[in-house]
């Protein structure tokens, strides 16, 4: 079976529609031990450890909506708050055999995440830090299981066998907080 684990990082703000998600695809067949594994190195992170929470949902990725979760896991209530631009991220991308459509998939580590400072591009600490959540993601999972790409349009999924992380800021603009305020003007 195909799963996707949506892992939801609640940073700066309770409201579920705030959550900082990753999206990676694995195969395998126990739904439930893959959470419990992708908790257990998420809390092994540094970047994320005990203190950060996120819950981690599995869904079968072959199945047509509405699916529900058919595990979860979670660490800790509440969020924690972040001094970084929320949008801002590292493309941990990977790819199967051949990088081409179809064999490569990415998910967007968040700044948050990484630490360190803003600059024109990200540092080689920055980089590194991100190109390490392959071992987050795809090391220690239950005996059977692993981290794939997962092509909807070629109906099979690719175990995945090379990652990079390059110089280069990404921003999800879909991970920007509700607007609380607002400042007006009129033209003259």
């Amino acid at each position: 079976m195909i799963f996707i684990a949506k892992i939801a990082f609640q940073l700066d703000s309770t409201l579920p529609r705030d959550a900082m998600t990753i999206n990676p695809c694995y195969f395998g067949d126990d739904a439930q031990a893959l959470a419990n594994s992708l908790k257990t190195n998420l809390m092994a992170n540094t970047q994320v450890g005990a203190d950060t929470p996120f819950k981690v949902k599995v869904y079968n990725a072959e199945k047509a909506p509405p699916s529900y979760p058919l595990a979860e896991a979670s660490n800790g209530t509440g969020s924690k708050g972040t001094g970084h631009p929320r949008e801002l991220a590292l493309c941990l991308s990977y790819y199967s055999t051949f990088n081409r459509p179809g064999y490569r998939g990415r998910v967007y580590i968040p700044l948050a995440l990484l630490g360190g400072n803003v600059g024109l591009r990200p540092t080689t600490t920055q980089m590194q830090l991100a190109l390490g959540w392959h071992a987050t993601l795809g090391k220690g999972l239950p005996t059977g299981h692993n981290l794939v790409v997962y092509s909807r349009h070629l109906g099979q999924s690719f175990g995945v066998s090379n990652v990079w992380v390059d110089d280069e800021w990404d921003v999800v603009r879909s991970r920007g907080l509700r607007a609380t305020t607002r400042e007006l003007a009129t033209l003259p």
